[in-house]
């Protein structure tokens, strides 16, 4: 797999939105609303299988060049997009999802 620009924003998308809705999900579990929960657990292993594929192409190619700094890049990107897709939603659900009037 070549880790162009395109994959590379591509894959922040999906990492983003992983831990995004992973979030959520978290947050759905002390509500009362089953389907609260159902719908952010659909996304939050939607996203997480799709994102692999990216993943797995990454660490395929790590191996086979032995290259480590991108192996380093690879590590930094995916904990930097997560990070900001948790912080992200969290904020999101305090601020306008969970709302309390």
């Amino acid at each position: 797999m070549n880790m162009d620009i395109t994959t590379w924003f591509l894959w922040g998308l999906l990492l983003i939105g992983q831990n995004a809705s992973f979030t959520l999900v978290s947050r759905a579990r002390n509500s009362d609303s089953l389907a609260y929960h159902a719908i952010a657990s659909l996304l939050s292993n939607s996203v997480w299988f799709l994102s692999n594929f990216i993943l797995f192409g990454a660490f395929i190619d790590i191996i086979k060049n032995s290259n480590w700094w991108l192996a380093g890049g690879v590590g930094l990107f995916y904990v930097a997009c997560t990070m900001l897709g948790s912080l992200g939603m969290h904020y999101l659900a305090l601020h306008h999802i969970e709302r309390k009037v």
